[in-house]
C-alpha cells in the first residue's frame, strides 16, 4: 500500500473519530456532579471503533471485493449480517446506559418523567432496536458507496483523459513523421520523376498523398473512424512508399475479408506500417516486407514482418513508437486485443488482433 493511501486512511479515521466524538461533548454539562466526559471515554471509544470499523470494512473490503466484482448475493448478505450484529450488540444503547448509570447512581435512581408520574401513565417501553446505531450504519454505508462510486468515476475520467492525451500525442507524432521535409522530399521527388517521364501514376500518386494528409489532419481527430478509411490510408501510404523501393526489396501486402461498418481507433495500424518501411529497408541488402490484414465481422488481425538491420536496430524511433501504441491499445481496447511483438531470428514481427 502506498504512503498516499495510508495517509488517506489515517485522515478518514481521524475525521470519523472527531465527528463521532461530538456527542460526547454535547451530552454532558460542565456543572454535572456525577459525570465527567472522561468517565465515558472508554465506552464511547468502543462505540466509535465499532462504527468506524464497519465503515472501513465496507469501504475497503465489501464494496471493492464483492460489489464491484459483481458478487451481489455475498455483498448484501454481509450487510445483513452486520446489521443483525448491531441490533444484537446495541453499541449506542449500551453507551447511553453507561452514561445514565453514572449520572444517576444506584442510591439515586432517576425519577420518571413528570408528565407520566402525575398522570399515572407507565413510562414508555425501552425500544427493541438501537435506532441510533442502525441509522449511523445506514449513513456510513451511503457515504461509503458515494465515496467509492465517485472514486471510480474519477478513475474512469482520468483514464479517458489520458487516452485522449495519448491519442493526441500519437496524431501529432505521426503527423510530424509524415510531413517532415525528408518524407515530403522523397515522395515529391518520386512524383516529380514520374511527371518527367510522363508516367500514368503521377496523378494518382499526388491524389494518394493528398488523401493521406486529409485523413491525418481531419478524420484522425475522432475517437473512432471507419475501418475502410484506415485501410485506405494504409493502402495509399504503402503505394507511395513503393515508389522508393529498389529491386533489392520485395513487398507482400495482402488484404483479406469484407469491410463493412466496422469502427477502429485512428492510426493504430499505421504505427506498425510506418515502422516496417522505416526500419525494414536497406539500399545495400536484400530484404522482404510482409503486411497482412485479415478482417472479419467481429475482429481484425494485422501481421507485419521485416528484416532487422544492425545499422537501424538501435536507431532512435521518432515516429509514433511501439510503446505509445501499446498504451493506446490498453486504454482504447482493454481486454479486447492481443499484441505479440518479436525481434528474434533477425526478423521483427508484429501480430495484432483487435476485437470490435
Amino acid at each position: 500500500m502506498s504512503k498516499k493511501a495510508i495517509f488517506q486512511i489515517l485522515i478518514e479515521f481521524i475525521a470519523a473519530l472527531f465527528i463521532l466524538s461530538l456527542p460526547l461533548l454535547m451530552l454532558f454539562r460542565q456543572d454535572s456532579l456525577f459525570v465527567r466526559p472522561a468517565d465515558l471515554l472508554v465506552p464511547h471509544l468502543l462505540f466509535c471503533f465499532c462504527i468506524i470499523g464497519i465503515y472501513f470494512l465496507h469501504a475497503y473490503v465489501l464494496f471493492p471485493k464483492l460489489y464491484l466484482q459483481k458478487k451481489y448475493l455475498l455483498y448484501f448478505s454481509s450487510l445483513i449480517i452486520i446489521l443483525i450484529f448491531l441490533i444484537v450488540t446495541r453499541p449506542f444503547d449500551k453507551f447511553m446506559l453507561r452514561k445514565n448509570e453514572m449520572q444517576y447512581p444506584r442510591e439515586m435512581p432517576p425519577p420518571p418523567p413528570w408528565n407520566f408520574q402525575k398522570k399515572g401513565i407507565p413510562p414508555p417501553m425501552k425500544p427493541r432496536a438501537d435506532f441510533i446505531s442502525v441509522f449511523l450504519y445506514l449513513l456510513i454505508i451511503v457515504i461509503s458507496v458515494i465515496k467509492e462510486t465517485n472514486k471510480k468515476l474519477q478513475e474512469t475520467t482520468k483514464r479517458a483523459l489520458q487516452a485522449e492525451a495519448e491519442k493526441a500525442q500519437a496524431e501529432l507524432s505521426f503527423l510530424k513523421a509524415q510531413v517532415n521535409p525528408h518524407f515530403l522530399y522523397n515522395t515529391l521527388n518520386n512524383i516529380y520523376t514520374l511527371a518527367i517521364i510522363k508516367d500514368d501514376h503521377t496523378g494518382p500518386s499526388i491524389m494518394k498523398l493528398s488523401n493521406i494528409m486529409r485523413y491525418i489532419t481531419d478524420e484522425a481527430n475522432h475517437d473512432f473512424v471507419g475501418l475502410q478509411n484506415e485501410i485506405d490510408c494504409i493502402t495509399d501510404f504503402i503505394s507511395l512508399q513503393k515508389l522508393r523501393l529498389t529491386k533489392k526489396t520485395t513487398l507482400e501486402y495482402r488484404l483479406e475479408g469484407l469491410i463493412g461498418n466496422q469502427q477502429i481507433a485512428p492510426l493504430i495500424l499505421m504505427a506498425f506500417v510506418e515502422n516496417v518501411f522505416k526500419y525494414g529497408i536497406s539500399n545495400h541488402k536484400c530484404g522482404d516486407l510482409v503486411i497482412h490484414i485479415n478482417v472479419t465481422d467481429t475482429s481484425i488481425n494485422f501481421y507485419c514482418k521485416n528484416v532487422l538491420y544492425p545499422d537501424k536496430k538501435n536507431t532512435e524511433r521518432t515516429g509514433i513508437g511501439l510503446e505509445n501504441t501499446k498504451k493506446r491499445l490498453q486504454y482504447i481496447y482493454p481486454n479486447k486485443h492481443v499484441l505479440n511483438v518479436s525481434d528474434h531470428d533477425g526478423f521483427f514481427t508484429v501480430n495484432l488482433t483487435i476485437h470490435f
